[in-house]
């Protein structure tokens, strides 16, 4: 029965037009067994590489754009790498491989050819555009139907087999080819559906330890209240005191660990969770005291009369000592300085710091090697290898090293590190392929990314960030079906969660979470890691954060809530250029509460006072705009966004300066009011005065203009595009500017 529906399949190209337009994203997925999709081999980036099949799993490299060649036919590129589908060999043949190539455009265009058969809607056989010497045509087919099938070029088929040549075609939206919100959502919810249950009741250590610090990593980076309850579900069973040890709970002692680096990344998580949170909705749960109680019996009983810390309490009397043990260390004891205000920390951090780069690290090539041991006064390196570990431990002590004193040799030290591993540990495009196996070694990469991105926000470099976007894409395009990514991201996650070495990872959350590490610690935008202090900046793009919690609709359209006393979002690199700054506003949503104000600070969240900007209370759910003076500014700066009081939400802030027109730094005026807010379709405005209103977006670009009465005048945005708005209203009696935002 199969063999006879498969012979009544007819073409008929005059359809064609109905379903294949030129610019859209074309998903191609086999009428064959199991549906599998047109895929690039492991997502690469490179000429010649294979398309295979592969179950579908949503992701650029599995779209295809289609643009007219001409004479109905089509170039097909892959919507991830830019390269064209395209026979591999400049002579037409049966069985040729299928593959990416770029600058062959003769042997890169198909026709789509409609199968006329009900059954198989939207289905097409793919025909390349060039016969063979015979004179026959040559179609796309599918060799087999396991993920990883071959994609070859086959005479026309007219058995059983034609569905290996039958494709469904459909057009969707081109997916973003950039880490965008909802990319880093959809990286968080595959790991988190395969693996959270296992981690919340973990009774691992250091991976569970680094695992939390990537989920607040994800907190961090999006203020997402999900994740802050993540952290605090896993972090409860981490300190359990129930049966304390291997096989038990950790409790929060853990003096029974002998593996000194294993309470280093534990306290990380500790003193980071402290800084972000403040305090563990279970009382009887203080990160803080848990962090620095920890940490000072690890250093007690870890240092070495050479002034560095040994890894390991067994064998005892071990004068060995390793970057494994002193990068963790350091960026720890930076953190708990913040934390508690003790200088002494820092020392330690320097002293650490200073021995490890003299015995474990090369300032030439900024490799930062593995270990050695001590013998009397003298030191041997035993292992030189360098890996993604100690390479992100050791440039995240030295940036915040630098952050603290200000010593170039710290800078120096960070870009040799960085320099040396791009040119170490990444393929020729820049993607990380090593420490990609089993054990430990699977959540190294998670670490680096996180230094990473402190190394390009910190330090001011956007020309990094497309390193970043590269690696964390390049996972994403790597996933299987169910969302998962697998540490080793230059390699197609395996639907049966097996590694090509054979190494099961079904049920382990470690590897995995630096795919998550590398979604959420990637920049989304260079454009975001200087600011333009004069511009509008989003609330929801700091850098860095306490207890906020960030509301959104969509990729462009989110505030800042649940403030409360004291929290905070910080802003790095916000450029006041030579332009000197005298004030402030910012769009906020109020309460009916009273003594709400946002502090600007410069440098920290208790650095220096730049102004005061007092909320007055009113509808909570109106948006307005408030305003204050500021120190006079110039330069760039750390700002950091105090709150006192709650019940406030933000939605973007800029600053003012004297001397410039009205258009770039309006006036504001509680006379000119702008009501829904946020509106959808009718702005209503209500102005003391008649005269013209002009209406500009945020670029400056004048919108509309109209003359108004005195009074209720209503505008109509429904075509506007969501985003803020500017309304400057002149009058006799003087210039009236308001903002709305349209949704």
């Amino acid at each position: 029965m199969k063999l006879k529906l498969i012979l009544i399949f007819c073409v008929a190209t005059s359809a064609l037009s109905a379903q294949i337009f030129p610019g859209s994203a074309l998903k191609i997925n086999s009428c064959y067994t199991g549906n599998k999709a047109l895929f690039t081999q492991n997502a690469s980036l490179d000429d010649g590489v294979d398309v295979i099949a592969w179950t579908e799993t949503n992701v650029p490299a599995q779209r295809w754009i289609a643009t007219d060649a001409g004479g109905n036919l089509f170039y097909l590129t892959n919507a991830y790498s830019g390269r064209p589908l395209c026979n591999s060999t400049s002579r037409p043949n049966s069985g040729n491989k299928i593959v990416l190539k770029s600058n062959d455009s003769a042997n890169s265009k198909w026709q789509f050819e409609p199968v006329d058969n009900t059954a198989y809607p939207n289905a097409y056989f793919i025909r390349f555009s060039l016969q063979t010497s015979a004179n026959e045509n040559l179609y796309l087919e599918l060799a087999n139907d396991a993920n990883g099938s071959l994609l070859t070029l086959q005479l026309k088929r007219t058995n059983a087999d034609s569905l290996r040549q039958i494709w469904t075609v459909t057009a969707e939206d081109i997916l973003p080819n950039t880490v965008t919100p909802s990319l880093r959502d959809s990286v968080m919810r595959g790991w988190k559906d395969r693996y959270y249950n296992t981690l919340k009741t973990s009774i691992g250590f250091w991976g569970e330890a680094e695992m939390m610090e990537t989920i607040l990593d994800a907190y961090e980076t999006t203020g997402k209240q999900e994740y802050k309850t993540m952290f605090e579900e896993v972090y409860s069973n981490f300190v359990s005191n129930v049966n304390v040890g291997w096989g038990g709970k950790n409790g929060q002692d853990w003096r029974w660990n002998d593996y000194n680096d294993d309470i280093a990344w534990a306290v990380l998580a500790s003193v980071r969770a402290y800084l972000m949170f403040g305090q563990h909705p279970n009382t009887g749960i203080n990160y803080l005291a848990i962090a620095k109680n920890n940490y000072d019996w690890m250093y007690s009983r870890a240092l070495l009369s050479s002034g560095m810390l040994r890894w390991s309490q067994s064998p005892s009397g071990n004068q060995g000592s390793n970057s494994c043990i002193n990068g963790p260390a350091e960026v720890a004891a930076c953190y708990l300085a913040i934390a508690i205000g003790d200088e002494g920390y820092y020392e330690k951090a320097k002293n650490l710091y200073a021995l490890q780069r003299q015995y474990l690290y090369n300032p030439n090539t900024g490799e930062v090697y593995d270990s050695g041991s001590w013998s009397g006064n003298t030191f041997t390196v035993g292992n030189r290898w360098v890996s993604t570990y100690n390479q992100g431990t050791f440039l995240g002590a030295a940036l915040m090293l630098y952050n603290h004193y200000g010593t170039a040799q710290y800078i120096n030290d960070a870009n040799k590190i960085v320099e040396c591993t791009r040119n170490r540990l990444c393929n020729t495009r820049g993607v990380i392929n090593v420490c990609g196996s089993g054990n430990d070694l699977q959540g190294f990469k998670g670490i680096l990314m996180r230094y990473l991105r402190r190394y390009i926000v910190d330090l001011a470099l956007p020309e990094k960030v497309g390193w970043m976007q590269l690696n964390a894409l390049q996972a994403y395009n790597n996933r299987n079906s169910a969302g998962v990514i697998w540490t080793a991201w230059w390699e197609k996650t395996a639907e049966n969660y097996v590694y090509s070495d054979g190494y099961d990872f079904s049920n382990q959350p470690f590897g995995c979470s630096t795919a998550v590490s590398a979604a959420f610690n990637t920049p989304l935008d260079a454009g975001l890691i200087v600011k333009n202090a004069f511009e509008t900046i989003e609330a929801e793009n700091f850098d860095y954060v306490k207890g906020v919690f960030v509301e959104r609709e969509n990729d462009s359209t989110a505030v800042v809530g649940n403030i409360a006393d004291n929290y905070y979002t910080a802003y790095n690199n916000v450029d006041f250029g030579s332009d000197k700054a005298t004030g402030a506003e910012f769009l906020v949503q109020g309460s009916r509460q009273a003594d709400r104000q946002i502090e600007v600070r410069s440098g920290s969240p208790s650095g220096t006072l730049l102004g005061t900007a007092d909320v007055s209370s009113g509808d909570p759910n109106e948006w307005a705009t408030i305003t204050c003076t500021i120190t006079p500014t110039i330069g760039r700066h750390n700002i950091y966004l105090v709150y006192k009081g709650s019940g406030l939400k933000i939605d973007n802030f800029r600053f003012t300066k004297e001397g410039t027109d009205g258009l770039k730094n309006p006036v504001f005026s509680t006379q000119l009011k702008l009501y829904p807010g946020p509106v959808t379709d009718n702005l209503k405005i209500d102005c003391p005065h008649a005269g013209c209103l002009f209406v500009y977006n945020v670029q400056g670009n004048e919108i509309c203009t109209a003359n108004i009465s005195d009074g209720i005048t209503k505008l109509d945005v429904d075509n506007y595009n969501s985003g803020i708005y500017l309304i400057n209203v002149i009058t006799n009696e003087g210039n009236y500017s308001a903002k709305f935002l349209k949704k």
